[in-house]
């Protein structure tokens, strides 16, 4: 991930992703192998307080998994049940998936 480029990569591939696919990436790596919950991720990314009502970061993670995980074998986007969401490499000690 170039921050300043704003681009990714994964494995020799460029991956095309919005602003906010961007910004949500860039918190999750940036907090690497900890677990983030939906109300963290609208309150640093949307800068919104927690609504029950949407859905819009399960929305951008759907996204972002297209992007990121779907042509690759590991994913790196994790999902903790009941908790939130979390980038871990494999092998670093996968957390329950949903």
């Amino acid at each position: 991930m170039d921050l300043l480029a704003r681009k990714v990569e994964r494995a020799g591939k460029s991956i095309v992703l919005t602003n906010k696919e961007f910004e949500l990436l860039e918190y999750l790596v940036r907090n690497k192998g900890r677990v983030l919950s939906r109300i963290t991720l609208m309150e640093h990314i949307w800068d919104m307080h927690f609504d029950s009502e949407t859905n819009i970061v399960d929305v951008v993670i759907n996204r972002l998994r297209r992007k990121v995980d779907d042509p690759f074998q590991s994913r790196l986007i994790q999902t903790v049940r009941g908790v939130g969401y979390v980038v871990r490499e494999p092998g670093d000690g996968d957390p329950e998936e949903a």
